[in-house]
């Protein structure tokens, strides 16, 4: 079972829908403005982007993206990572690893 979090950070007007897979091993981020905002995954890496009002600008697309197997360093590098660019702070408990 999918599990899912809604996350509004102090002072903003923007809702976070955090979704976890039911393997635990993938968190999607994404904005009520529209914006996919992040993607961690165990298998496929760190995908952290800018809004696309951003690279509407000429900004690139991504904050911080890797494209290869994740872990518990990479997990604590994708949440700062939300936490600095959205002030969206996730659960450190929310993917596990062995």
């Amino acid at each position: 079972m999918q599990q899912q979090i809604i996350i509004q950070p102090e002072g903003s007007e923007l809702i976070y829908e955090v979704l976890v897979s039911h393997d635990g091993g993938t968190v999607w981020v994404n904005c009520s403005d529209g914006n996919s905002v992040g993607r961690f995954s165990k298998h496929a890496g760190i995908d952290l982007h800018r809004t696309i009002a951003e690279q509407m600008t000429g900004e690139g697309q991504c904050l911080d993206c890797t494209h290869e197997p994740a872990g518990p360093e990479e997990w604590e590098r994708f949440c700062g990572g939300l936490a600095q660019h959205f002030n969206v702070t996730l659960p450190s408990d929310l993917i596990r690893f062995p």
